[in-house]
């Protein structure tokens, strides 16, 4: 077996795949798109039946748009989605020591109008959003491939529990992971950074799970992503111990070990065990 430790530098760094990963700080402009592993797909933003933009007093260039919360927003991927700032954003809505939003919750984005326009976007359109989220080419073949499993949500849930029991990882953990990175969907869910399916795995991770467990994985078989997935984080739990294994999987071994936990990292593990701890209590987000 070569060095693990050298090889889950790399493979622990290619799986950075949270749902709107390229998080922009407070303070600093979201105008460009993700460039890590997002699970937001090629679909119009879910604005409110009949928003329209309004001006935000007391700032100019600024326009104030409705927008429902889906599962795996996050804050700096909403600004990014919609070329707003982060730290406005966060302000606008209230948010103090937590940071996140839930899904379906009816939030405000204040759009910085003159970065919608360089985009060719108009403000309040429901087109508006679509192009800082859609995958690349690369990655929109992907989500075409033939070969991907079809399942529902709760199919997706009840193999997600079935895969940590197995590897003798705490199931909350997994469904958390999973609820954050892709809502528990599976078919066609592509980042623009290419990371596949419900566990958003890149391909280069699942190649190197494939040689840990001696036999090939196809990222966009269920099964298969979510086993990659589950013992990814397994391989981080016995690295770094319980309390950073969620970090690691969203920022990489490497980075957590070498420059310790940034501020999105911080952000990212709140909402993960927001959702582990409202699962203990017996939460259904399927109904």
């Amino acid at each position: 077996m070569f060095s693990l430790h050298r090889t889950l530098l790399s493979a622990a760094a290619a799986a950075v795949t949270a749902a709107g990963s390229a998080v922009v700080a407070p303070g600093a402009a979201a105008a460009t798109p993700p460039q890590v592993g997002s699970a937001s797909i090629a679909t119009a933003p879910a604005l409110t039946p009949g928003t329209r933009a309004r001006p935000w007093p007391g700032h100019p260039g600024r326009e104030l748009i409705r927008y429902r919360v889906r599962a795996g927003d996050t804050a700096s991927g909403i600004a990014t989605k919609f070329h707003a700032w982060t730290a406005e954003l966060l302000r606008l809505n209230r948010r103090g020591r937590h940071r996140y939003f839930f899904r379906g919750e009816l939030i405000q984005v204040p759009v910085v109008v003159a970065a919608a326009r360089a985009h060719g976007h108009r403000v309040g359109d429901p087109r508006h959003g679509r192009g800082t989220t859609r995958p690349t080419k690369h990655a929109r073949s992907r989500a075409h491939s033939p070969g991907w499993t079809r399942a529902s949500r709760s199919e997706v849930r009840r193999v997600i529990v079935r895969t940590a029991t197995r590897h003798r990882l705490n199931p909350r953990l997994a469904l958390a992971i999973g609820w954050q990175e892709s809502g528990w969907r599976h078919r066609r869910v592509v980042s623009s950074a290419g990371a596949i399916g419900a566990m958003q795995v890149m391909p280069g991770t699942g190649r190197w799970i494939a040689r840990w467990l001696g036999r090939p994985l196809r990222l966009r078989n269920l099964h298969d992503n979510v086993t990659a997935g589950v013992v990814l984080l397994r391989i981080l739990r016995d690295q770094v111990g319980p309390k950073k294994t969620i970090a690691a999987y969203y920022q990489g071994l490497y980075a957590v070990r070498h420059y310790g936990l940034f501020r999105d990292t911080r952000r990212y593990v709140a909402a993960v065990r927001h959702h582990q701890e409202r699962l203990r209590r017996g939460w259904n987000p399927l109904g």
